[in-house]
């Protein structure tokens, strides 16, 4: 007799597709490893904390994860950390997180990341909260841990390997016997078989069907007789298994030997392979989450999230992956056109083939029309083929259109079809094809789209929009882009309003009774294009959008807002989502009219990999509101901040501060913008993109509020959510009424002492100054010469410019060494965080004619003003160094790499927007060409080049802005197969870059200002 698990979990491996049956594909994954800041792609353990964050126990140490940054902690910086090689994670219900390790048990609060060690130092195989306050962990013994306290469960004696809690009874497996005891202490023990003893045991698991061993040695269950017995897993194989779950919406996971398998509630097991995943990794441990998102730690490559999304991928046997075209056919089914093969899927998800690869002949399908219940008609690249059901073969419906690229096959509400594509409009009707009388006017004859509403037949092209009512062809969209537009989709609603997307500008919107076209796009809410498809949903007036990134939708209802401001979007599939086998960013890649249908009340789009499938009624909340949490505040010494906090008050001298937050988002982690202000010090947001770090610098005592938001990247940020954290800075004494009262009152005494002093000696100082200036004023001529022969040297051995005060040329060829020096030692930390050493070269334009037009003190002093303008625009750190007459080099230190352009980009715009004021009362403006470059280069190997390269760079980009018209900002980019020695010769790089921009391998990016 087969046992329990075999007759309740192990089903077959193939799924049957149905148009409603849940999938494994259904599932949106995300992969994270070492090169995304993992310590260690060996992943042990997960577990998360009450504020939600995920944590990773490695081969290499503990990682905090919040969705993009991983946060390492080791024994180096924790010593209370038992190893860096860890075993077990367990986050208790007194929000306690302990960590198990191969040298023993410690743990930590996730609040205040304060470590403890415990009296535990063997292996830590598994931890578990048997109820509140005690703790029960496996190692070379059995240990409880009861308010910090460690003790031996004395009922057994010998190494324990896993735990399981069934009610008010543990689970507990050694080498040799499995036993079961109760809070009591009463414990009953079962012989293991021969295969499973001295084996690893990997996970204890209890379901209804009774408890589950998953080992070395393979799958075991626990029968009704009290008999450990093996089991086959889902493929009927029998190899190590190492971890089991059933999660909070009934599905059930198994991970084994290279292998995972998945089944939804009542349906079949499902065998995730390596073409899914992109790998054949082993999951050591499946944790799912508080917002039921499944992570699946590897033992070999790093970290996956699984969750479910509001689409379903059906991949129908035997069918083209790649489909081009859906539709429902007069039965009821729908139709599959793929690259090679035309299909129908009924409702009980099997599929059946009418057209085969040989007849087709990988013919792209851009429409269908039905004109019998068994006849259809196929837009193709090459004609309009027509097939009948029963018949194998296709035939030409339409001999003058053969060889011609159709894409419009419509039905005219007054009988016949309209048919369109490069050889412009035709009108089929009582057996006659009758080309459009027009065709002649219109600017391009390529139809891509067509539909008719009572009078009124509205048709796109790749130049434009045109409609044709009572007998007038009239063009659509004067004077806006929409004019000359390549038109990809069309749809025109029941109150007359016409939608028309293009492939390059958006959505353009006509409401009715209007003569003004309403745009959507990227700056108003349109989350990605090109639109492809658009359908208009009359029972719940939401119109259904489609791009070859994703699907979203809006309601009709909101299109007037357009007028205004943004119009809320609800994403259903966006770029940053990716299915088990699929690329991220590819979604609906239909051709032609047939795009999406609705079927069975789900939409239906075409991909490159099988079909997606959205529920009409999808009322959900289809967006998250991020929530922003921050995580830390580092000054002189480190703050650590938990989400509840609402104030922290600094230390005396903390008065620099860097914030470090982030929002807690694991699903589009991507897709998270950011924007910040200290209330109290800026009086304006600052929008950040992807950044999370804010720092303030030289603030003043007092209370500020540091107020962060967070949002996706198509959302308002009216929308978005917040948090905010009072940030107190307490007063020195030094800086207190009492201090300068003490002090203004040590200086009246002065004053009067002083006063006193010189009443008493007036007379005597006059005696003596009479006799002194005749004395010193010969001695003084004498040394004038010298002085000014020696103030001259001494000039040209100082660092400082004599006109502007700012740096020369020898202290920056004297500096810039020990920055390149200080930078290579610290470059692994700097290319991690993404900083480089920036060297900006600054020319003023037209400087002559300033000194020939006002005279060279007019030169001089706006020299001094463009020099205090560079001096305000850079941090404490950068310095600005006078090269040669009107030019100046900028050295930025440890900046962020995508900062430079955009500093550039600013300090252009300001210098040419200032008005500079001139001695003689008259005013100016100036403007200047920038280069620059970075150190290292970004090329292969760039940190083996020295800095003189960058800076020749800078000036030949310098250069380059001249020769391009001036007053802009250039740098070179060069191609990724560059690499280092192709500047081993420091003395000809002119000729080398001229070799290369030449090859295609560089190319010069010049912005210049209007």
């Amino acid at each position: 007799m087969k046992n329990t698990l075999l007759l309740l979990l192990l089903l077959c491996s193939c799924s049957a597709f149905s148009y409603n049956q849940q999938s494994v594909y259904d599932f949106d994954i995300k992969h994270w490893g070492s090169t995304e800041g993992l310590s260690s792609n060996s992943v042990r353990s997960v577990s998360q904390d009450s504020q939600g964050y995920i944590w990773l126990a490695t081969q290499f140490g503990l990682n905090r994860f919040d969705g993009v940054q991983f946060e390492h902690f080791s024994k180096e910086t924790h010593r209370q950390l038992a190893s860096n090689v860890l075993t077990k994670l367990l986050h208790d219900s007194r929000g306690y997180m302990w960590v198990g390790t191969k040298a023993g048990l410690s743990g930590f609060d996730p609040l205040t990341l304060k470590f403890d060690r415990y009296q535990v130092l063997a292996e830590v195989t598994a931890i578990l909260e048997v109820r509140p306050g005690e703790i029960w962990v496996a190692a070379d013994n059995l240990f409880r841990i009861s308010n910090g306290k460690v003790s031996r469960v004395e009922q057994i004696r010998s190494q324990v390997s896993q735990l399981e809690l069934v009610g008010d009874q543990v689970w507990v497996s050694s080498a040799e016997q499995l036993y079961r005891i109760d809070l009591d202490g009463n414990t009953e023990s079962f012989a293991l078989p021969a295969g499973l003893m001295q084996t690893p045991v990997y996970d204890l698991y209890h379901t209804e069907s009774g408890l589950h061993i998953a080992g070395e040695s393979g799958f075991y269950h626990l029968d009704a007789s009290a008999t450990v017995k093996k089991c086959e897993l889902p493929d009927h194989s029998n190899t190590a298994v190492y971890k089991l779950l059933r999660d909070s919406r009934g599905n059930s996971w198994i991970s084994a030997h290279r292998k995972l398998f998945h089944r939804h509630p009542n349906q079949p097991w499902q065998h995730i392979t390596g073409d899914e995943l992109g790998s054949y990794p082993w999951f050591s441990d499946i944790f799912e989450d508080k917002d039921q998102n499944i992570w699946l730690a590897s033992f070999s490559d790093g970290i996956y999230r699984a969750s479910t999304s509001n689409i379903r991928r059906v991949l129908p046997p035997d069918a083209d992956l790649i489909v081009r075209s859906v539709s429902v056919t007069p039965d009821d089914t729908l139709l599959v056109a793929g690259q090679s093969n035309v299909g129908e899927m009924r409702a009980d998800g099997s599929y059946h083939e009418l057209v085969n690869a040989q007849s087709l002949g990988a013919a792209t399908v851009y429409d269908i029309y039905w004109p019998q219940a068994d006849v259809m008609w196929l837009a193709l690249d090459k004609g309009v083929m027509a097939y009948r059901r029963g018949n194998e073969g296709l035939k030409p419906a339409f001999e003058a259109l053969k060889g011609f690229t159709v894409r419009v096959l419509q039905p005219d509400r007054q009988g016949g079809v309209w048919l369109g594509g490069v050889m412009g409009l035709y009108r089929y009707d009582q057996q006659q094809l009758t080309p459009f009388a027009l065709n002649d006017e219109l600017e391009s004859r390529n139809i891509t789209v067509l539909q008719q509403q009572q009078q009124r037949l509205v048709f796109g092209t790749t130049r434009g929009l045109y409609q044709y009512q009572q007998q007038q062809l009239s063009r659509l969209g004067v004077g806006t882009a929409l004019f000359n537009s390549y038109i990809t989709a069309l749809q025109l609603l029941p109150d007359n309003t016409v939608l028309a997307a293009t492939l390059d500008d958006g959505i353009f919107v006509l409401l009715p009774a209007q003569q003004q076209w309403l745009q959507l796009h990227a700056g108003n809410g349109l989350p990605h294009s090109p639109v492809v498809s658009l359908q208009f949903d009359a029972a719940s007036d939401y119109i259904w959008v489609s791009s070859h990134k994703g699907i979203f939708r809006l309601r009709a209802a909101d299109l007037p807002q357009l007028a205004t401001g943004n119009v809320k979007v609800e994403e259903v599939l966006g770029p940053y989502d990716r299915q088990l086998g699929t690329v991220p960013g590819r979604c609906c890649n239909g051709a032609g009219h047939a795009k999406v249908a609705l079927w069975q009340q789900q939409y239906w789009y075409p991909t490159l990999k099988g079909l997606v499938a959205v529920p009409a009624d999808l009322n959900q909340g289809l967006e998250r509101a991020p929530t922003p949490v921050i995580k830390s505040v580092l000054g002189q010494q480190d703050y650590v901040v938990d989400n509840e906090q609402a104030r922290l008050v600094l230390e005396l001298d903390d008065r620099n501060l860097s914030i470090q937050y982030s929002a807690l988002e694991f699903v589009k982690p991507a897709a998270l913008k950011f924007r910040y202000r200290l209330r109290g010090f800026d009086q304006h947001w600052h929008d950040v993109g992807e950044r999370r770090e804010a720092v303030y610098t030289n603030l003043t005592p007092g209370s500020f509020v540091f107020q962060l938001q967070s949002r996706f990247d198509n959302e308002a940020w009216h929308d978005s959510q917040g948090v905010e954290l009072e940030l107190v800075i307490p007063k020195r004494f030094d800086e207190t009424l009492i201090y300068r009262a003490l002090w203004l009152l040590l200086v009246l005494f002065c004053l009067y002492g002083l006063l006193w002093l010189l009443r008493r000696n007036t007379q005597h100082q006059q005696q003596q100054m009479t006799r002194l200036v005749r004395q010193r004023t010969q001695e003084l001529e004498n040394s004038n010469l010298k002085l000014n022969e020696l103030n001259e040297q001494l000039a040209l051995l100082t660092h400082k410019d004599s006109l502007t005060g700012l740096r020369n040329r020898r202290f920056m060829f004297e500096q810039l060494p020990k920055d390149i020096e200080h930078f290579q030692r610290n470059r692994e930390s700097m290319q991690l965080q993404g900083k480089c050493v920036a060297l900006i070269h600054l020319d003023l334009d037209n400087f002559k004619q300033v000194n020939d037009q006002f005279g060279n003190s007019a030169g001089d002093s706006c020299i001094q003003q463009v020099a205090g303008i560079l001096i305000r625009e850079t941090r404490g750190s950068d310095y600005v160094v006078r090269f040669a007459g009107e030019e100046f080099v900028l050295v930025l230190r440890d900046i962020q790499l995508e900062l430079v352009a955009q500093f550039c980009y600013r300090l252009n715009e300001l210098i040419a927007k200032t008005v500079f004021s001139l001695p003689d009362g008259h005013r100016t403006r100036l403007t200047c060409s920038v280069g620059y470059a970075v150190y290292p280069l970004a090329l292969l190997g760039g940190q083996l080049i020295n800095w003189e390269i960058s800076l020749q760079l800078a000036e030949m980009s310098l250069y380059q802005v001249k020769h391009t018209g001036k007053n802009g900002v250039a740098t070179i980019h060069f191609d990724q197969q560059v690499d280092a020695f192709e500047f081993e010769d420091s003395s000809h790089i002119e000729a080398q870059v001229e070799r290369l921009l030449a090859a295609g391998l560089a190319r010069f990016e010049v912005k210049n200002q209007p």
